[in-house]
């Protein structure tokens, strides 16, 4: 049993060491943070619980980090250190009971919470108010000079601006690349045919630790501060008082940092950052818990690698890797080919993902995919699951792109727009029809509800639908024969088709699936013709009337509306008792007239879009973001930093319930 634990803390410590060299000096990680902090974790579970295999060699106890030999290294005044990890509320309240427990004499016991950059960690050594010394962590005793690098990076002053700086000044931060500039870098890498960053931490320590400084300049890097090791010349007592002094000598500070004075309210906080993690412009992978007061850090003291006066609250993962099963190809309701992955299940951002995007057949080819590798899967926010890199080839086959339609086997082109794209051009393609039904019937065209896919999927199978209109036709007998159809159910799909006759002319055009004609233009321009049979006659300098049409659009509106296949549709649809005129909605008054309106939370009466064009009928304008110029706040369930913005700034913050309540009445 021994030889067996032995034989695991040996295989772990290697693997972490090799893992190491590929992330801190390589910056080419081939597991993502989440699995390896798992590998600390189960070694460190191991060696706590077998001491007589411990050893002060081991990973886990030396800071992570690795010194090239390309710059020189210098020695820190004190050690960097790197944090211990907390995974959940339970792990971060036992922490939290041990601080309390350990300073049990100490009153008013302050926390500071601050975001958790993933960057790159960096040490700052002003004398006399002057920069110095830039360096690396490194192994956090010593790490590499990149002083002429650091001078490159913005949000670091070359010269403190505060009168009378202190004399010795040594400062830590983090180092860091913001998401649009990371897109922006990696973009013009793979123009080159070259191997992109796996995420921005990789790409700022890439960055930073480049040669040529003109380099690191290009990438456009900045900075937070968030700690210090030595200042001489000045007295901190705090943290927080260490962050505004920062401030003052001319480094940015983040958006958002906290005082807490209780578990609660760190609790609170970190959902709120939780929340507002994906509308950050830059990266942040959880929040730091310090103890505030400075003096109580010397009370509590260290371990060989971690302060035990703070702590890292990890958020759930966005990045795992995982295998790909499949390649599947599928095709739009425009004909294009779009390849999708299949995965071996895997949990990222707390949701279990088993597909992922690959956009398109040339995104494959740059990424030297197929079905076997092993791949690292990213989910950023609510977007769609992308795979970022090959981890590990199965074997070294390429795959091969299709030359005719998955669907009705017709030949493909390549798009002469999309560029990348390939087209399947038979117009009778089943693929193609089956999307189009979809896009009809959804909720921003025509809202045909309990209208499925698995209904659509079985009317096609029993040929009941052969075309657009056919929906119109559909009886009693041809639904309640379908899987899981009673009485009830097949009534209200049959009401819900008879109310779609009436939705409004914008609606039928956004749901006739015309190219490039989004939401926003289909309204546009059903307010500008009113009526589709004026529409049908209109010519191309009638569209360019329209500020938001251009040429381009203009001559495929005109296409469309001029193809006999369209026409046929159209008149099928008119011939159905499908409404064709543009009707004005919710005119119910002028509650909301000039008033700046933001919405925050999950409605449940009401999707975010139907609530918004409700207050916009009713003279509101809809913004994003909650300030000073902001006249209502709307809030639904689990709402974030908006909600607490608006009660700091004392807004007019209104609930569902008295929303549903104003849009009935002229009082507010």
């Amino acid at each position: 049993m021994q030889l067996e634990i032995k034989s695991r803390i040996d295989y772990l410590r290697k693997e972490i060491i090799r893992h190491n060299d590929f992330y801190y000096d390589k910056n080419d990680p081939k597991i993502s943070d989440s699995e390896y902090d798992n590998l600390i974790k189960e070694l460190e579970q191991l060696e706590r619980e077998y001491p007589i295999f411990a050893s002060l060699n081991s990973p886990t106890q030396k800071v992570s980090g690795v010194i090239s030999s390309s710059f020189e290294s210098v020695r820190h005044s004190l050690p960097m250190l790197s944090l211990d990890n907390t995974y959940s509320y339970e792990e971060t309240a036992r922490w939290y009971e041990r601080i309390k427990k350990n300073l049990s004499g100490e009153a008013g016991l302050e926390f500071i919470v601050e975001p958790k950059i993933d960057g790159i960690s960096t040490n700052l050594t002003y004398v006399n108010g002057i920069l110095v010394i830039g360096a690396t962590r490194g192994d956090g005793v010593k790490g590499e000079n990149v002083t002429e690098n650091i001078k490159t990076v913005e949000g670091i002053p070359y010269k403190l601006r505060v009168e009378n700086p202190p004399s010795f000044f040594e400062l830590r931060g983090e180092v860091y690349i913001n998401k649009l500039d990371f897109k922006s870098l990696n973009d013009e890498i793979f123009k080159i045919g070259g191997q992109g960053f796996s995420n921005p931490r990789n790409a700022a320590s890439g960055s930073l630790r480049q040669k040529n400084p003109q380099i690191t300049s290009a990438r456009k890097l900045r900075f937070f501060a968030h700690s210090f090791g030595r200042i001489r010349g000045r007295q901190l007592r705090r943290q927080s008082d260490f962050l505004r002094y920062c401030q003052e000598c001319g480094f940015q500070l983040q958006d958002d940092f906290k005082v807490c004075n209780s578990l609660k309210e760190i609790a609170s906080f970190a959902d709120v950052m939780l929340n507002k993690r994906d509308s950050l412009y830059y990266e942040i992978d959880g929040l730091v818990i310090k103890v505030n007061a400075l003096k109580l850090h010397e009370k509590l003291g260290n371990t060989n690698k971690s302060p035990r006066w703070a702590i890292a609250y990890k958020f759930p993962a966005k990045q795992a890797t995982t295998k790909l099963n499949k390649i599947c190809v599928q095709v739009g309701r425009t004909g294009i080919l779009t390849p999708s992955a299949v995965l071996e299940p895997v949990v990222l951002a707390g949701v279990k993902i088993s597909h992922a995007t690959l956009h398109n057949f040339e995104e494959i080819k740059r990424l030297n995919i197929n079905e076997g590798d092993t791949v690292l899967v990213e989910r950023a926010g609510d977007v769609i699951p992308k795979i970022v890199k090959v981890v590990k080839k199965d074997k070294e086959v390429f795959f091969k792109s299709p030359h005719n339609c998955p669907s009705c086997n017709s030949e493909i082109v390549k798009d002469n727009e999309e560029k990348v794209a390939y087209r399947c051009i038979n117009p009778d393609c089943p693929a193609q029809f089956r999307r189009h039904l979809i896009h009809f019937v959804s909720r921003s065209a025509m809202n045909i509800q309990g209208f499925g896919k698995a209904v659509i999927d079985q009317l096609l199978k029993k040929k009941k639908i052969k075309v657009l209109a056919d929906i119109y036709y559909l009886t009693y007998d041809d639904l309640i024969s379908l899987d899981l159809f009673k009485e009830k159910k097949t009534i209200n799909l049959l009401e819900a088709i008879t109310a779609s006759k009436k939705r409004s002319l914008s609606r039928l055009l956004f749901a006739l699936g015309i190219r490039h004609i989004g939401e926003k233009i289909s309204e546009i321009i059903a307010k500008r013709f009113k009526n589709i049979n004026v529409l049908l006659k209109a010519s191309i300098e009638d569209f360019t009337r329209i500020p938001e049409i251009g040429s381009v659009l203009a001559l495929f509106l005109k296409r469309f509306f001029e193809n006999d296949a369209a026409r046929h549709v159209i008149d099928s649809l008119i011939a159905a008792g499908v409404n064709i005129i543009e009707s004005e909605t919710y005119k119910i008054g002028k509650q909301f007239e000039d008033k700046v309106c933001v919405l925050t939370g999950e409605l449940r009466t009401y999707t975010r879009k139907q609530a918004s064009e409700i207050i916009i009928s009713l003279g509101g304008r809809i913004a994003s973001s909650v300030n000073k110029k902001t006249d209502y706040v709307f809030v639904g369930k689990n709402a974030g930093s908006k909600l607490e913005k608006a009660k700091k700034l004392g807004l007019r913050i209104i609930y569902e319930k008295e929303f549903k309540k104003l849009i009935v009445t002229s009082k507010i």
